[in-house]
């Protein structure tokens, strides 16, 4: 399905971050029918509403399983239930074409036995049907579903009605094999409207799947389902059904992930088969070729026994899309939906395989689109052909680009199979399996890969270029698996290169692991004379993420964004760079932008174009929950922070699962949560020699934070560390929070508040943040519990939430209500926020009001800053 499109990084971010937002819970109406909830699709809905309200009628078409029937359904009954005069009448199809004349019209006739019909006979049935209807009263309503299974007459007797306006008719209709000619002519007459139906959206499919599952789901399935299945909802239900029928579809801590992309599943296998087997043997010649070919060019297409009019009709199906390709701008057919190609790929026979790979292979003369290459070399292997070995060094690389590591080892196995261990080519091969490894958490696979190539590395100036890319992953392994930035440095460093082009990389590679081992005290200096020096060169854009990291967490948030936004204005598209730079650097503007206290800023990701940028969905996932806690949406938060450590207990390449666990401790123990809190803080703790450390500072707040609320006697301990290791390396950030937290635990010990070194510390650190820390630091020295919560409510809008023992009385809901109040939302307002009516906002206030005794919003701030003073 080509619906939302693919957006670029920049936007995907933002998309993606708000995914949770308001326009994400209206989209589903979780109201079970069995067990399966149901969509409700506002935009569709108010188009057929709107087509009935202006015209006779609505007919509404789409492929089959994108909910026709229970939209046109939905919208027809509560028109009918509106007004209760008016009748409505479902007139059932055939189940084929072939079935009986008008049988559609019983209902209306009687049951009378359809023959052929005259001119004559087609008026008379006319004349019955509007007989009967005049005795359901005011237009009624009629409902016809599978229209495109009608017979003629019939169609011609429903159109006559409806033109001459003895009943509104809401008809449904598959795109293929098209709506009858009747209908057609209504529509063209503006007697009744066509409403279009396509796949859902990403938002939807990310609503259905939480409702369906009764919980939070790790981002990477939710976009998989939605990508593979179009976004066609009756896929999506026989995908899940499926999933956890063949236990592919797990939950693990608390949210649900597809561990296993290679298993679809039974069900839906057959669903996809029983559709497929509509087809002619012309237009399954067609989708066979492609499900294994991948996007197949027009001349290659015109080499096979693929002809255009069955290219046509599976184009008119929905079966088929034709799209240039962005670098070379050839045509291309390929099939529309992902789940097709999975299920003709598994169950195609090799002789079918064969007889069709024999026909591409004479028509392809080289492959130049990335999924065509290793799509068609691995279907040769399939055949039992042996593909050219350059063939399968290039689809090794082309499956390394798209992180499929079980295709990776596939083919890499296959082309070393044909090459001397010596062989650059199988050095190459393995580095580049060896780094697919690292990143599918195969860490034994890699150092074995890794150990192959320094057995046969050549020495000298030729074999500099593979040394370096062998210190590159081996260094990778100790940084990212091992949690030791000295060994990667170590190695890196000694290796010998004598290049200067190598030379000017390991420069820039130390630079970058200084910066991701959070190492900024000795790296950050060095980090802005590079990037000075060497402005606008293509050797400063690997170093801007963890520059604008590392100027961010000492302080210096303002110039941190203004390099970012100067970094997007001058970025364009660079085969030669990592496809994960720009996601770096989206990353890193996103959180200074947080840690500014400028939550929306950080959405506003300016516009950039590049096709090869990649991103983690699991850490794009946890960036949703920073937004969804910064705007006080504790619950939303939660569930996002779930769903991205389900995916991380599987595969974390960058090291981001900690941090996860951090935020969701932080998260929880804001709801009150105070246990759960505990236990996703041991989660980090057991984890933490895995974690990211560029972003430790940050984890290591949400933690203090965490110690406060919990009440515990060590917690003035935990801040003095942070503060002496922040002070050190000259990160001003962290520690101006970690000596407000100490004020706030020395405030609820009724020690005294001192504000001197926090004073210190904000004065380094750019924002509206400081100054709002330091007020809420006097009010706690001078015992002003009102002023304090007043502060507290403002820090919280700048993302900032200031740690208070629960009061105990309060369910979760109300404490995420109640700091909203405390903040100065509206109930509106925070209606708006939570996606909840106004009506359930103000019977939570009224609840919250009476459990902590007080009668003005006021007396709530008050009362929540002097619980966390307990």
């Amino acid at each position: 399905m080509a619906a939302e499109g693919t957006p670029t990084p920049g936007r995907r971010y933002r998309d993606r971050v708000t995914s949770r937002g308001s326009s994400r819970k209206r989209a589903l109406d979780t109201t079970p029918a069995g067990s399966w909830p149901l969509v409700e699709r506002t935009d569709v809905q108010a188009a057929i509403r709107q087509a009935l309200e202006s015209t006779s009628g609505a007919l509404v078409v789409g492929d089959p399983g994108v909910g026709k029937t229970t939209l046109a359904a939905a919208v027809a009954g509560a028109v009918a239930e509106a007004s209760h005069e008016r009748s409505m009448l479902w007139l059932p199809t055939p189940a084929t074409a072939l079935a009986t004349p008008w049988t559609a019209l019983d209902p209306l006739l009687g049951g009378e036995d359809g023959s052929a019909a005259d001119v004559d006979e087609v008026g008379r049935l006319i004349s019955r049907c509007r007989r009967a209807l005049a005795g359901l009263g005011d237009r009624p309503l009629l409902v016809v579903d599978d229209a495109h299974l009608v017979d003629d007459v019939t169609g011609v007797v429903l159109a006559e009605l409806a033109h001459a306006g003895a009943a509104q008719v809401v008809a449904t209709c598959r795109r293929h094999p098209g709506t009858p000619e009747a209908f057609r002519a209504l529509v063209r007459q503006n007697v009744i409207e066509q409403v279009d139906v396509s796949g859902l959206s990403y938002e939807q499919v990310e609503a259905l799947l939480d409702a369906a599952l009764g919980g939070p789901v790790a981002r990477e399935t939710t976009r998989q389902a939605w990508e593979m299945t179009g976004g066609n909802p009756l896929y999506v239900r026989e995908l899940v059904r499926s999933l956890r029928d063949a236990d592919a579809l797990i939950e693990v801590n608390g949210a649900w992930v597809w561990r296993d992309q290679a298993v679809i599943g039974r069900g839906l296998t057959d669903l996809i088969q029983t559709e497929l087997s509509t087809l002619g043997p012309a237009e399954r010649d067609v989708v066979d070729l492609l499900a294994l070919a991948g996007p197949t060019s027009m001349d290659e297409l015109a080499g096979t026994s693929v002809g255009d009019v069955a290219l046509t009709n599976t184009t008119e199906r929905g079966l088929v899309v034709m799209e240039s390709h962005h670098r070379d701008g050839i045509t291309r057919a390929r099939l529309v939906h992902p789940v097709h190609a999975e299920v003709i790929r598994t169950t195609l026979p090799p002789g079918r395989r064969s007889v069709l790979y024999e026909q591409l292979s004479a028509a392809r003369q080289g492959v130049a689109h990335p999924a065509a290459l290793f799509s068609t070399v691995d279907w040769a292997l399939s055949c039992g052909v042996t593909p050219a070995v350059e063939d399968l060094i290039a689809a090794t690389r082309a499956a390394a680009k798209v992180t499929d590591f079980r295709l990776t080892s596939r083919l890499s196995g296959a082309a070393l199979a044909q090459l001397e261990p010596d062989d650059p080519r199988a050095l190459d091969v393995r580095l580049v399996r060896a780094q697919a490894a690292r990143f599918a958490a195969d860490a034994a696979t890699a150092r074995q890969d890794l150990q192959m190539v320094a057995d046969h590395l050549p020495a000298g100036p030729d074999g500099e270029a593979l040394r370096w890319r062998h210190a590159r992953v081996t260094a990778d392994l100790h940084q990212f698996v091992d949690d030791d930035t000295e060994a990667a440095l170590t190695t890196i460093d000694g290796t010998s290169l004598t290049d200067p082009r190598l030379q000017a990389a390991r420069e820039v590679d130390r630079l970058v692991r200084l910066g991701w081992g959070g190492e900024f005290g000795r790296g950050l200096p060095a980090l802005e004379e590079f990037v000075e020096q060497h402005r606008g060169s293509r050797w400063a854009t690997p170093l801007l993420g963890v520059l604008i990291m590392g100027l961010g967490q000492s302080g210096r948030l303002v110039e941190a964004l203004a390099v970012a936004d100067d970094a997007f204005g001058s970025w364009s598209a660079d085969p030669r760079r990592s496809p994960w730079l720009l996601t770096e650097l989206v990353g890193a503007r996103f959180m200074t932008a947080m840690w500014l206290g400028d939550p929306e800023r950080g959405m506003q990701v300016p516009h950039v174009e590049d096709h090869m940028a990649r991103h983690d969905d699991a850490v794009v996932q946890v960036g949703n929950g920073r937004y969804h806690a910064a705007r006080g949406e504790w619950t939303t938060a939660v569930a996002h922070f779930r769903g991205a450590l389900s995916r991380f207990a599987l595969r974390d390449p960058f090291g981001f699962g900690p941090t996860a666990s951090a935020n969701l401790a932080y998260a929880l123990a804001a709801l009150g949560d105070l246990g759960g809190a505990r236990r996703a803080r041991e989660d980090y703790e057991s984890t933490r020699t895995r974690a990211s450390r560029a972003v430790r500072s940050d984890s290591e707040m949400k933690l203090l934070a965490v110690s406060v609320a919990l009440g515990e006697a060590e917690t003035t301990a935990r801040c003095d560390r942070l503060d002496e290791w922040s002070t050190r390396e000259g990160l001003w950030l962290p520690a101006m929070h970690a000596r407000h937290l100490r004020c706030v635990a020395a405030a609820a010990r009724e020690d005294e508040v001192e504000t001197a070194p926090l004073a210190e510390a904000a004065a380094h650190v750019d924002g509206p943040v400081p100054p709002l820390l330091l007020e809420h630091a006097g009010a706690l020295a001078d015992a002003d519990p009102v002023l304090a919560g007043r502060l507290a409510g403002r820090l919280l809008e700048h993302g900032v939430w200031v740690p208070e023992r629960p009061t105990g009385d309060l369910t979760p809901r109300q404490q995420e209500i109640a700091m909203l109040v405390r903040a100065g939302l509206s109930n509106r307002e925070i209606a708006g926020r939570l996606v909840l009516s106004v009506r359930t906002v103000d019977t939570h206030v009224r609840h919250v009001f009476e459990r902590l005794g007080v009668n003005t919003r006021a007396d709530l701030a008050t009362a929540l800053a002097r619980s966390g003073s307990r």
